[in-house]
Parts: structure tokens; sequence; C-alpha cells
């Protein structure tokens, strides 16, 4: 029943009559953390010849790497995957970043030329199970080798995903914070990469690619490429195996391949923003910044380099490089990172919406709504109504702690890199 506006649930239970029997009631459906580890686990097993892929191999083909970026205090691990295709794949692999990625037997993943970010990340609330469930249809979705829109979306973007921000919170069964009592989705603004490792990785993962995934002029344009040896746009042979039933319906995607995403178009960059290779070469070779710095460009830059993950020639280009450009001197329309979306759960709302950020520019306003409005057109599970693009949400405090909502990942990633979609 509705009860002055909010839902209410009344149920009866019949308690087993076991003594010392224990009987558990979830708020939501539950997916555990020993969950998230076995589905990753079979995807490894999935995708494990993606490892032996390179610049050389059938661009179609999916990328799927997967990676420890940190422990959480509790020891456990927070994953990071990357999706993509082979597209703009290039022989160099990402840096290791500081205070992150600790697995040395894990290679980072490879470097891609002419595709930008989109970052979706789960959990931060671990008592918010839908996220997880939106999390894995996703990924389900982004990993089909023979779905035309997966492919095209794999062509247009590199996937970084992190399903799980919160295990400690998950693993404890609480509701909305970790294993010391503490709000995550708080502490973007100035994460700790001791008391907060995982907000800490994913606001350096976003602040690097910010700056080292942006579309340069005269990069292809994924979208339209045609293999020399191939006639149709999208691959007829699979990206890891051979289709079955042949190449798919042009008309399956025909609608998709007009949509000019201005976004990811090396077109929609400013002439003012143009780099030459060498001062691409620069910028992506700058040195890290002094310890204890407070720059902000420290989360961006890697860390001391090895043999092992380092080329000499990186090396010596760091040696005699300027500093790499503040996140805020790149365009919010330059930046890398073309959509930023963490998934949560609302306890008294129906249906599936989007919290957004205020613009007060109309045009980015509306850039801002479209993205949602979009989704409400080929969705019958989203709710546009729902949604709330208001400057009052950007900065509510929370009626438990009087934490504002400035430092939620929306809001703070909104601040340190100006980009519209998140």
């Amino acid at each position: 029943q509705v009860v002055e506006a909010q839902f209410v649930l009344s149920f009866v239970h019949r308690f087993l009559e076991h003594r010392g029997a224990t009987t558990y009631f979830a708020f939501c459906y539950p997916f555990s953390y020993s969950e998230c580890q076995e589905r990753l686990a079979q995807l490894d097993g999935r995708f494990q010849d993606c490892r032996h892929l390179s610049p050389s191999s059938p661009l179609d083909s999916v990328y799927y790497h997967r990676e420890l970026l940190c422990h959480s205090l509790d020891k456990l691990r927070v994953d990071l995957l990357t999706v993509t295709s082979c597209h703009g794949m290039l022989e160099k692999r990402e840096p290791r970043l500081d205070k992150l990625f600790p697995d040395a037997s894990t290679p980072r993943p490879r470097r891609f030329a002419g595709k930008r970010v989109f970052f979706l990340s789960s959990r931060v609330h671990p008592g918010e199970t839908p996220s997880s469930f939106v999390f894995n249809g996703f990924l389900e979705f982004i990993l089909r080798e023979e779905d035309p829109r997966a492919q095209m979306l794999r062509r247009m973007f590199v996937f970084k995903l992190i399903p799980m921000l919160n295990p400690d919170g998950v693993v404890r069964g609480h509701y909305r914070t970790d294993s010391r009592g503490v709000n995550l989705n708080r502490q973007y603004l100035n994460p700790d990469a001791e008391l907060h490792p995982a907000v800490f990785g994913a606001k350096a993962v976003l602040l690097y690619h910010h700056v080292h995934s942006r579309v340069l002029p005269g990069s292809p344009d994924w979208r339209t490429f045609v293999s020399p040896l191939g006639t149709s746009l999208l691959s007829a042979k699979s990206c890891n195996r051979s289709v079955r039933g042949g190449a798919p319906d042009p008309e399956a995607f025909s609608e998709l391949e007009k949509v000019n995403n201005l976004r990811n178009s090396p077109r929609a960059w400013r002439h003012s923003s143009y780099f030459s290779p060498s001062q691409e070469a620069r910028i992506l070779g700058a040195p890290a910044a002094e310890p204890g710095s407070t720059d902000r460009s420290g989360w961006i830059l890697p860390s001391s380099c090895t043999a092992e993950h380092c080329e000499e020639e990186e090396e010596e280009e760091t040696r005699r490089s300027p500093l790499a450009p503040l996140p805020e001197t790149i365009l919010p329309q330059d930046s890398g990172l073309a959509y930023y979306v963490d998934l949560h759960g609302h306890a008294s709302k129906r249906g599936c919406f989007m919290y957004g950020n205020s613009f007060s520019d109309e045009n980015d306003q509306v850039e801002n709504m479209l993205f949602p409005k979009l989704i409400s057109l080929n969705s019958p599970h989203f709710d546009f109504t729902g949604c709330n693009f208001s400057e009052k949400n950007m900065y509510a405090r929370d009626k438990r702690d009087g934490q504002s909502k400035e430092g939620s990942g929306r809001v703070a990633v909104y601040k340190a890199l100006g980009i519209i979609h998140r």
C-alpha cells in the first residue's frame, strides 16, 4: 500500500521450528561478492584467448581484459574490466598508475587510438543490488560477439567497467557504507588512497583517460571503417570465432550507423584544441608529479616505470618533456571520457531513471538530458519523468549525516572534468 507517498510492503513469515536456525531477510534480491567473482572467473575462461590479441588480429574481435584495480580495506578484490574491439589497438599498453594495479603478473590492457572511454561502475552502495543486475545485463550485452549493436559500440568506445566498488560493504551486509561506516559516494572530491582505495582508483582512471584517450584530428572513424579485405560494414567473421548463419543483416544497424555522434567524431574538435603528433607525444610522456604534490595532474600520470612496463623511448621522452595539461585545460567536448555512469538502486522510486547535473548553458543542458531521453524512447522500463537534473539535487545534504551530494561521483567528476554525460 501507499502511505504518505511511500510504498509499504507487508508480509507474513512462519519461522522454522529448529533450534539454532537463522533466517535472513534481504531488502533486495541479493548478488554477493562471491557471485561476482565466480561470474568474472567464467568470463576469464570464456575470453582467455584475448590475451593473445594484437593489432594484427581481426578488427571485430572482442577484446576483454580483467585486472586488479586495488584491494579494499578488507583485502578484497576491486576489479577493472576493459572491453572493446581491436579497432585502433596499439602495441603500447596503459601505464601503471601510482598506488594502483598491485598485481605485477597481470599486464595492463592495450591502448587504443581513435576511441573515447565509456566508464561504468556499480555497488558503491552495497545494499543497492539492482545496480549489479543492470551492470550484469550490460556486461552480457557488450560481450555479445555477433550482435551488430554491441559490435558498433565496441568499435566506438573502450568500456572501462568496475562491477563492485564496495566489496567490503557487500560482504558485511551493509546498505550504504564500507567497513568503516563511510559512505564512499561522498568521497569523490578528495579520495584517499589508503582510506577509500576503490574511489581513489576509479577517479584516477577517469582522470587518466580524460587526458590520454582523446580522439585526435585525423583519427579513423571506426563506425564506418571498412577493411580493405572485406566489403561489409561489420565484419562477417566473428570477433573471436566463426559466425554461425553468415553475416549480420545490414538493415539491423543501418540506422545506428547514421547517428552522427558528434561527441565521438573528430569533426567535433575545435581548431584551437588540435595537437600535432609531436605535441601529443609530449603530453602522453609527461613526468609524474612530485610526491606529496596536490597538483591534480598527478592523478593521471603513471607511477615510476619498470623495464617490464615502459619502453626505453617513452622513458627518454618522459625525462625531457613538459608537464601534461591539467584536466581543466581540456575542453569538455574534447575529453577522452565520453560517458561516466555510476549505477545505483533507489528505495522509493519505481522503474529506471537517471540523476544528472544542472548546466546554466541551455545547449549543454539539452545535451545533458538527451541521453536519458533517447533511452526512454528505446526502453519501456525507463521513466524519463523520474529523472532529476536540478542544481538542488547536486548539493542536497543527506538527512542521516549531513554530507553533501557534491562529493558523489556524479557531481565530483563533473567538477573535475566538466564533461556533460555523467
